[in-house]
C-alpha cells in the first residue's frame, strides 16, 4: 500500500500537533505515599481534567509544554477553592520532577489544571543558562 504526499503530509502534521498538544502526564494514586489504586492522567495545555477519580498523591511521567504550571483542586471544576500549587510542569524546577512522588497532606484532589505562566519554567531556566 503506498500513501499518496498529501495524506503523508497531513498524517505528520496531525502527529506533530497531538505531540504538542499534551501538557504533562501523571501517575495518580487513592492514597498517600503514592500507594493504592492507580490512574493515568494526562493534562493538556491550559485545561482542566476533573473526569478522574479523586486521588491522594502522584507521580509525573511526562513534562508538559514550556511554561505550562500544574495546579490541584479538591473539585472537578478546577474552580476557585482549596488548591494546590505544584510547579512548573515543563521540568523547570525542583518540585514537579518526573518518577518523584508528591502529595496533599492527606487531601483528595478532584481536578488538576495545566495553564500557561510567564515567568520562570523550562524557557526561562534555559535563557538564565546561557547568559
Amino acid at each position: 500500500m503506498q500513501l499518496s504526499f498529501s495524506t503523508m503530509a497531513t498524517t505528520l502534521t496531525a502527529l506533530g500537533l497531538a505531540t504538542q498538544a499534551s501538557a504533562f502526564v501523571i501517575i495518580t494514586y487513592s492514597n498517600e505515599g503514592c500507594t493504592g489504586s492507580t490512574q493515568e492522567v494526562n493534562v493538556y495545555d491550559n485545561t482542566c481534567a476533573g473526569w478522574m477519580n479523586g486521588f491522594k498523591s502522584y507521580k509525573p511521567t511526562y513534562y508538559g509544554g514550556s511554561h505550562q504550571y500544574a495546579t490541584f483542586w479538591d473539585n472537578v471544576n478546577c474552580a476557585p477553592g482549596p488548591l494546590w500549587e505544584h510547579g512548573w510542569a515543563d521540568g523547570g524546577d525542583g518540585r514537579f520532577r518526573i518518577g518523584d512522588c508528591d502529595g496533599f497532606g492527606g487531601a483528595v484532589v478532584r481536578g488538576v489544571s495545566s495553564y500557561y505562566r510567564v515567568g520562570s519554567g523550562r524557557q526561562a531556566q534555559n535563557e538564565t543558562e546561557t547568559e
